[in-house]
């Protein structure tokens, strides 16, 4: 027979038992709520002089102009993900404020959502973000995504240059007012020099029907579709995300008569100043068969060079006529399996699977590098520019060449390249990219080709142009360039006291030098909530001793 557990109690013996378990029960009620807020939530006491983890007014405006669903307009959900774990974030003194910012955001904000993902661990969880499988995701990245749009962004560049302020409130608000800008970017169709293009006016005519496949990639991606003669605009204009040069047939030849014109700039200034822009991106295809010299020489100072040779690949073939030989003139391409080259980020898994859809060629000449003994040129009289030339996309090893004079060669052959230039804002230290995009088939954006299903052209190009054509350009706002959260240009300062008095003092990349010990949770922050977890836990010791004294003694 069980004992009752107070047969034979006293009634204050009763009493303290019952308040013993009562206590018990609560102490460890208490310990699982706090492990469950720990663990799932940050306790943000902001006790820092310069404010790195405080929202500030200017901030919080900008933000609700920025989520405010007009009538009729769909949420605007952003996901803010950083490359490292939580761990990782808190401890880095760069990463800390981005962080933390991001966190508070997410909790006033609905439309924002903050992840985690350490690369280190799992780099394919991040791949998708990739430009070019030569970028490389580290740890002190943070990439924002607004639908298909998405921006890739290092810790530092939060930071003024030599860290001398944090400047994260207006570079994240900047990114955010480019990716749910309002405006749509266009694709531009050059009409001049005997080019080919879709005409949206127009979209019966032959060269439209021919190219309608293409004009649907182009407008899924998000891009308006327009034509532009480049001979009656003074530059390319602002809102060209994209700029097709397609089967021109005439040369880009400068007009004599405007030799000793001060103020005259030729079109393919024109397009080379928009190249060295930011987010300049130009796609241009050319009859293999069709020379265009002036232009063909521009391309040279971009890295970029034509065979004007038919390509032939026996091996790879797509079709045998009737009388039984091999058209090899249409043949499958090869993919490149090394992901440290520049086509793997855009056809991705299709060149590790054998049974992937091929990208196909049809009346195809070569490109190949036209840089003297390297693939890559810093720009004379800027050593903050570069240009890079990029292998996309090749024939097996099988593959000919035949020169108009008889001659050949066996080998490889590239049959796309791109010359990808980036510069470097000594300011900011954000990098921009714009990227000449070149392939040598008058076939390259035919129905024929990008609207055959059991292709893989389709695809591959989807995936260029919505990362070649990814940019700031487009914000709907004007932020102009002042602080948020400080009197002076620089953003919020950190301590003055702690700053070198030497201007030349250059500091650490992640802003240790002058951050110091300014945590998340400052000094002062930790005794608030070491005395919050500890309040309960010593209560109830202090009620236990007092129970024991009174039953033992009193």
């Amino acid at each position: 027979m069980k004992k009752s557990l107070f047969k034979g109690k006293s009634t204050r013996t009763k009493i303290y038992t019952v308040i013993s378990i009562v206590g018990i029960v609560l102490l460890l009620g208490l310990n699982l709520l706090l492990t469950y807020v720990g663990g799932n939530n940050l306790l943000m006491i902001d006790l820092t002089y310069e404010g790195f983890y405080t929202l500030s007014d200017k901030m919080l405006e900008t933000c609700h102009e920025l989520f405010d669903q007009k009538e009729g307009e769909a949420k605007k959900e952003i996901t803010v993900t950083f490359c490292a774990d939580p761990d990782y974030l808190t401890a880095n003194d760069a990463m800390r404020a981005t962080y933390f910012m991001a966190l508070s955001m997410q909790k006033k904000f609905d439309n924002v959502k903050v992840k985690t993902v350490n690369v280190g661990v799992d780099p394919m969880a991040v791949a998708m973000y990739k430009t070019t499988s030569r970028d490389s995701i580290s740890s002190n990245d943070v990439i924002f995504s607004y639908g298909g749009k998405y921006r890739i962004v290092d810790a530092s560049t939060f930071w003024t240059k030599d860290n001398f302020s944090y400047n994260g409130e207006y570079r994240v608000a900047s990114i955010l007012a480019s990716l749910t800008a309002i405006e749509k970017p266009v694709a531009y169709f050059v009409t001049n020099y005997g080019a080919e293009y879709y005409d949206p006016a127009n979209p019966d005519s032959e060269n439209s029907i021919n190219l309608s496949s293409f004009a649907d990639l182009i407008t899924e991606r998000g891009l308006e579709i327009r034509t532009l003669d480049l001979s009656k605009v003074e530059s390319i204009p602002d809102d060209c995300a994209l700029l097709i040069i397609n089967n021109p047939t005439k040369d880009f030849k400068t007009d004599e008569s405007t030799l000793n014109s001060f103020y005259h700039v030729s079109d393919l200034d024109k397009i080379d100043k928009y190249l060295v822009g930011e987010f300049g991106a130009v796609m241009f295809n050319k009859a293999y068969n069709v020379e265009l010299p002036e232009f063909e020489n521009f391309c040279k100072e971009w890295g970029i060079s034509f065979g004007n040779a038919l390509v032939t690949d026996r091996d790879n073939a797509l079709y045998t006529s009737i009388n039984g030989t091999v058209d090899d003139t249409l043949f499958a391409a090869t993919y490149d399996a090394d992901e440290a080259n520049f086509g793997p980020a855009y056809y991705g898994s299709y060149s590790h699977l054998q049974s992937a859809p091929k990208m196909v060629f049809s009346n195809t000449g070569y490109v190949y590098c036209s840089m003297d003994m390297s693939e890559s040129m810093v720009e004379s009289g800027n050593h903050e520019g570069s240009k890079n030339y990029a292998a996309f996309i090749g024939t097996s090893a099988g593959a000919y060449h035949l020169n108009k004079d008889g001659s050949g060669a066996e080998g490889v052959k590239t049959l796309v390249a791109a010359s990808v230039r980036t510069d470097l804002n000594s300011e900011t230290s954000e990098k921009t990219s714009s990227y000449f995009f070149c392939s040598n088939s008058e076939d390259f954006f035919s129905n024929e080709i990008i609207g055959n299903a059991s292709y893989s052209n389709y695809d591959v190009l989807a995936s260029v142009i919505s990362n070649i054509t990814r940019t700031d350009r487009f914000a709907s706002i004007d932020l102009g360039g002042f602080s948020y959260n400080s009197t002076s240009f620089g953003g919020k300062q950190t301590l003055s006291t702690e700053l070198s008095p030497s201007p030349s003092k250059i500091y650490t990349w992640d802003a240790s030098d002058v951050i110091k010990n300014n945590k998340g949770l400052g000094r002062g922050a930790i005794v608030v909530y070491t005395i919050l977890v500890m309040v309960a836990p010593v209560a109830v010791l202090t009620l236990g001793i007092i129970m024991f004294i009174k039953r033992k003694f009193l």
